[in-house]
């Protein structure tokens, strides 16, 4: 087969040459041909049939290898320009991805202008889900001390609570040892908001020392309140989402964080304390 493959032109014109003899032969004018002429014109179309169909056999079977070979081609040049477009796709993805976090942190700190701020990288996290502290990479060097606050797109994400030379750790507000001042921004009632381990599968903070006489409803906006010891008020943390009450006669709030931890990368530290005397109140 390679062989006949290999020399398929030298015998497809020999084969042409060929059929072109015998037809000219069997085209002859004879008159009342005899039993022998007869015979071998039987023989010679059945001779020059077989050769047909032998050409015939080649020529399809080397028109369908070079289709065979312009496919696999063409199948190659389309797989390599759909791999272009995915990478494309997840650049421009990235992209979108740092617009919308750098136009979240301008529109924080367009709201906070008041406090001087520097943005950071999250370069180390807990390995939680609950994200409970995470690393940035800028530290002492950078003018962070411990206590400062740290903003985030939605909101406050927590404060400084470590700083090393060239890094910082911070504790976010939903881990469930911290305790910050909070109250509702439309009507001034105030308690504490801090992590709860047993919400951590939901994303909630839950808010408490919450008076019965207070008119803190679903749909609130919680902020950091005026009597905090570490943030300045007014820093927007997130909303009602449910109300309850607490033995000791005093109400409870799930507040869902505006911050989504998730899928927090940069964020802002006001590189400006606040700290100073807690008024009845201790946070950390």
């Amino acid at each position: 087969m390679d062989f006949l493959y290999k020399y398929k032109k030298i015998v497809i014109i020999c084969l042409a040459v060929l059929s072109l003899m015998l037809m000219a032969y069997t085209a002859l004018d004879r008159y009342q041909p005899g039993p022998v002429e007869r015979g071998f014109g039987f023989v010679v179309t059945n001779v020059q049939g077989f050769f047909m169909n032998i050409g015939d056999w080649f020529s399809d079977r080397f028109d369908f290898l070079v289709n065979m070979n312009t496919l696999h081609n063409e199948n190659q040049r389309l797989q390599e320009q759909i791999l272009m477009y995915q990478i494309e796709n997840a650049r421009l993805t990235h992209v979108d991805e740092e617009n919308r976090v750098l136009t979240e942190l301008l529109d924080i700190n367009r709201r906070y202008s008041d406090y001087p701020t520097k943005g950071a990288n999250i370069i180390a996290q807990d390995p939680t889900n609950w994200m409970d502290t995470f690393t940035i990479n800028l530290g002492q060097r950078d003018g962070l001390a411990v206590d400062m606050v740290v903003l985030a797109p939605g909101g406050l994400a927590g404060r400084v609570s470590k700083v090393g030379g060239n890094y910082a750790i911070v504790t976010s507000i939903v881990e469930d040892t911290s305790a910050v001042a909070a109250q509702s921004h439309r009507t001034g009632d105030w308690g504490v908001v801090h992590g709860d381990i047993n919400l951590s599968s939901t994303g909630l903070l839950r808010m408490e020392h919450i008076s019965l006489e207070s008119d803190i409803t679903i749909g609130d906006e919680i902020v950091t309140s005026n009597i905090s010891s570490i943030y300045p008020p007014g820093i927007h943390i997130g909303y009602v989402v449910s109300m309850g009450q607490m033995p000791n006669n005093m109400r409870y709030a799930l507040v869902r964080p505006s911050v989504d931890f998730s899928r927090l990368t940069t964020v802002s530290v006001v590189t400006e304390l606040f700290t100073h005397e807690p008024i009845g109140i201790e946070e950390y």
